[in-house]
């Protein structure tokens, strides 16, 4: 208990830049997954599948501005904060390796319970066992995890979309997508949960494991180059804010610019990958960069607040993300599953969101922890 109370993070010592982006990136999160909450998105070619009209502008606009952007945001994060957790383990006189291990393995006790028996589309699994491998660098200077980084986000990349160029073709759609609506939308718990392991598995395989790990690993390296390079001090220099502002001036229209080509070439398997791989950490740096900016020079103002509460309990909002979904859209809930359009879609996440906020807000009036996190942080510092 000596331990727990040794490495626990007062209110002071809490970095608001963290949990206002922790916050913003669970809206972001949310915008993408109410579509696989709501339907069987995971075995459609693309996110934009209307004609025309509300729905399709709705889906536009998540696809360039959300998708393939919010959990890169939550990775670099987990980057940040995994060297803040180690930091402040050694500064006790601990061992931080043994601590890091044990927060990994709770992590994964949590993304297991969280994939099989809530929702397939659970992060949390991949984030602890690369976490593992993320161990190997923690340490490592500033530089060296930029240079690690930057190398892992674009030479596999590239060489990838050299492949790509020459007959890149985006796959062709499931067939099977109204048998998994049948089963969710009025399957029995069993069923769901064997079709839940089914579609867990049709993303984490053998084949897609290598880009799992090239999607999650420089996330996490380039958050820790980001705070060991003082990025969530509380009062950092001018001139890193302005570099800051570079960054977002240059990251955000070509992120931009190449989420969209997509749209503008439906066919193209190149630009639908390089949407993925390089425009969507591109725009990731922009929401960073630009709210990093924002919330420096602007101050700690009541506008972000309400993210930064979301951002103190962001493992327990996603995971009561999914737990509030899948009663509201699987047949041991409401059944909702397969029966909105995309415009409602967005709206019932919004809603959803809005309400955690105000939960997040009331429940921190009498507790320093979300529920979630209180379970873990017991699990990394119980006695032995």
């Amino acid at each position: 208990m000596a331990d727990m109370k040794a490495a626990s993070i007062s209110k002071s010592e809490r970095i608001h830049s963290l949990d206002v982006l922790r916050g913003f990136s669970l809206l972001g999160i949310l915008m993408v997954n109410i579509f696989d909450f709501s339907g069987p998105q995971l075995y459609r070619s693309s996110l934009v599948q209307s004609g025309g009209g509300l729905d399709r502008l709705v889906e536009i606009f998540v696809f360039v501005f959300a998708q393939a952007s919010f959990y890169p945001l939550f990775t670099f994060l987990f980057g940040a904060g995994g060297v803040m957790f180690y930091k402040r383990i050694g500064e006790k006189g601990l061992f931080p390796e043994r601590f890091f291990a044990r927060r990994m393995t709770g992590l994964l006790i949590i993304g297991v319970l969280h994939a099989f028996f809530i929702w397939h589309g659970d992060i949390l699994i991949s984030y602890a066992l690369i976490g593992f491998l993320f161990m190997l660098f923690i340490e490592k200077s500033a530089k060296a995890l930029a240079v690690w980084s930057l190398s892992l986000i674009f030479i596999p990349n590239i060489l990838f979309s050299l492949l790509l160029a020459g007959d890149g073709a985006v796959p062709n759609a499931d067939d099977n997508t109204e048998r998994i609506t049948a089963v969710y939308q009025s399957g029995s718990f069993s069923e769901i949960m064997g079709q839940r392991a089914e579609d867990w598995f049709y993303v984490n395989n053998p084949i897609m494991a290598p880009f799992i790990v090239l999607s999650i690993l420089p996330m996490f390296l380039l958050g820790a180059y980001a705070m060991k390079r003082g990025w969530f001090e509380r009062s950092p220099s001018e001139e890193t804010i302005k570099k800051w502002l570079v960054i977002a001036l240059i990251t955000g229209p070509s992120g931009i610019l190449i989420k969209t080509m997509p749209v503008l070439d439906p066919q193209s398997g190149l630009w639908s990958y390089l949407h993925q791989s390089i425009g969507g950490p591109l725009l990731t740096m922009f929401y960073i960069t630009a709210i990093l900016a924002a919330v420096q020079k602007l101050g700690f103002k009541k506008v972000y607040k309400p993210f930064a509460y979301a951002g103190r309990a962001s493992m327990s909002n996603y995971l009561l993300q999914s737990l509030i979904l899948t009663m509201l859209f699987y047949s041991y809930g409401f059944g909702l599953y397969g029966t909105m359009t995309s415009f409602q879609a967005i709206l019932t996440g919004t809603g959803v969101y809005i309400i955690l906020l105000a939960a997040s807000y009331y429940w921190f009036k009498r507790f320093e922890q979300g529920p979630a996190e209180r379970w873990w942080r017991w699990f990394v510092y119980r006695r032995s």
